[in-house]
C-alpha cells in the first residue's frame, strides 16, 4: 500500500478531517477498518523456497528505486537516474506479482523502504552498480534452481536488465 493511502486510512486522521468537513455532525458515518496483519508477512514462509527469495528481491529493488530517486534529487543526472529509478520500481512490481501468483499474498513494502546512504554521487553510483551486480548474479543462480518455467524466464529477464543497468551506471561514471 502506498504512503498516501496508508495516511488516508489512518482512523485518527480520518476522524480529524471528517470533523473539519462536517463539524455539525457528531459521528462519522464511515468507519475505517485496517487489516490486523498483512496478507503476506515478511517472516511467514510463502510460495515454498522461492517466497523468501522473492520477498528479499522486492525489498532490494525498492531500495534501489529510492536510492536512484535520492541521487537524482541530490546530484542531477536526472534523466538517467530517473530511468534507473523507474526500472527498479517496475522490477519490484514484477517480482511482487510473481510472489503473489505463487503464494496468494501481495508483498510490496514501498512505504517502509529507505535508500542507501552515500557521501557523494560517485559513491552512490558505486553502491547502485554493486547492487546491480549482486542482483544479476543472484537472479541467474536462482533461475537455475527454480522449477517453474515462468519464474525462470522472469529471473533471467531481470538478470539481463541488471546487466543493462550496470552499463548505464558505468557510462554515468565515465562522464
Amino acid at each position: 500500500m502506498n504512503e498516501a493511502l496508508e495516511r488516508a486510512l489512518d482512523p485518527a486522521r480520518f476522524a480529524r478531517v471528517w470533523k473539519r468537513v462536517a463539524p455539525a455532525e457528531n459521528a462519522c458515518p464511515v468507519e475505517v477498518i485496517q487489516a490486523k496483519t498483512p496478507v503476506c508477512p515478511a517472516g511467514e514462509p510463502a510460495a515454498g523456497e522461492n517466497g523468501a527469495y522473492l520477498r528479499r528481491r522486492v525489498e532490494e529493488e525498492l531500495r534501489r528505486w529510492r536510492s536512484c530517486q535520492g541521487l537524482a534529487a541530490s546530484y542531477g543526472y536526472g534523466s538517467a537516474l530517473v530511468r534507473l529509478s523507474c526500472q527498479a520500481y517496475h522490477r519490484a512490481k514484477r517480482l511482487a506479482a510473481a510472489l503473489f501468483l505463487a503464494s496468494g499474498g501481495w508483498y510490496f513494502p514501498a512505504g517502509r523502504t529507505r535508500p542507501w546512504q552515500w557521501s557523494d554521487l560517485r559513491t552512490g553510483l558505486r553502491k547502485l552498480y554493486q547492487a546491480s551486480q549482486r542482483a544479476e548474479l543472484e537472479d541467474r543462480q536462482a533461475a537455475e534452481t527454480v522449477s517453474d518455467p515462468a519464474l525462470r524466464e522472469l529471473l533471467l529477464s531481470l538478470a539481463e536488465e541488471s546487466r543493462e543497468e550496470q552499463r548505464l551506471i558505468f557510462r554515468l561514471l565515465e562522464r
